[in-house]
């Protein structure tokens, strides 16, 4: 029967009754993969070129073992240059050291080849016990008389040397010799000492007393007597001495200079005395390290 439509042809029959199925459509085959060289090439040469892509990263360095390869170690480094020690300042101070001791011997025997010389060629000197027991702290003195004999029994505060008559010497570090002899004392010095308008009264219930003394000196060396001198009155409720009262005299001991071997020089030194206690006064004489020598009237 028709409806009008176009007939559609049947399906061929396959050898055994099946029917072959329908073919595809063109549109809907894909294309066929050719096998053909040529034209793969040719397919390849059509296409657009992609640009090459780079590599951009940098390069890690290799990892190696620097430890057993030894040119790969860094090269070792210099040892540090020693500071150069300079032996001049230990000469220096060798010398120097050398130049000190040399020169303290060669003080040492000026000194000691001087005394031995002023003793064995002089006046000999005699060392023995000191006047006054003061053989432990000072330098001993002696006393002599008139006719220069050493006098041994007398220049202690218990007995005194005489005034005008007994020297007092001590032997000096420089190895000279000092003798102070006591020549003069004026008793009542209030009105000489007044003549100089400078100088104060005396204190209260005191009075002047003025000693004028006469310094020697022999020997190697020298001696300053306004500084290694120390000439006191002592009595029984006072004592004085010429360093502790600022008085000038007609002949002060600040007046004289150096002393050295051969010098004499005279000094006149005021003192203090307690009204009415001369019968008790005793002068002292001594060094810078000598011992004290006590002299009175007779």
């Amino acid at each position: 029967m028709s409806d009008g439509s176009t007939p559609q042809p049947l399906p061929a029959l396959a050898p055994g009754g099946a029917a072959n199925p329908a073919p595809a459509p063109r549109a809907l085959l894909a294309p066929a993969q050719r096998d053909d060289p040529q034209a793969d090439t040719a397919q390849t040469d059509t296409a657009p070129a992609e640009p090459a892509q780079v590599d951009t990263a940098p390069a890690e360095p290799a990892q190696g073992d620097t430890w057993s390869d030894p040119s790969l170690l860094p090269p070792p480094s210099a040892p540090p240059e020693r500071a150069r020690s300079s032996a001049l300042p230990i000469v220096a101070i060798v010398l120097s050291s050398l130049a000190l001791a040399v020169s303290g011997l060669v003080l040492v025997l000026v000194l000691v080849l001087g005394g031995l010389a002023y003793i064995y060629g002089g006046a000999p000197y005699v060392m023995s016990d000191p006047v006054g027991g003061y053989s432990s702290m000072y330098t001993p003195g002696r006393v002599t008389d008139a006719s220069g004999a050493v006098v041994t029994d007398v220049g202690t505060y218990d007995r005194p040397a005489v005034l005008g008559e007994h020297t007092l010497s001590w032997p000096t570090v420089s190895g000279g010799i000092v003798e102070v002899t006591v020549t003069d004392v004026e008793w009542e010095a209030d009105a000489a000492v007044a003549t100089d308008p400078s100088n104060p009264p005396a204190g209260p219930d005191m009075g002047y007393v003025l000693a004028t003394i006469d310094v020697a000196y022999t020997g190697p060396g020298g001696l300053v007597p306004a500084e290694d001198l120390y000439i006191c009155l002592e009595s029984v409720s006072w004592g004085t001495c010429s360093d502790g009262i600022d008085v000038t005299t007609a002949a002060p001991l600040r007046d004289i200079g150096a002393l050295t071997d051969g010098d004499r020089a005279t000094a006149i030194v005021a003192l203090e005395l307690a009204e009415g206690e001369r019968g008790s006064a005793l002068f002292s004489v001594e060094t810078i390290d000598g011992e004290p020598l006590y002299l009175t009237e007779r």
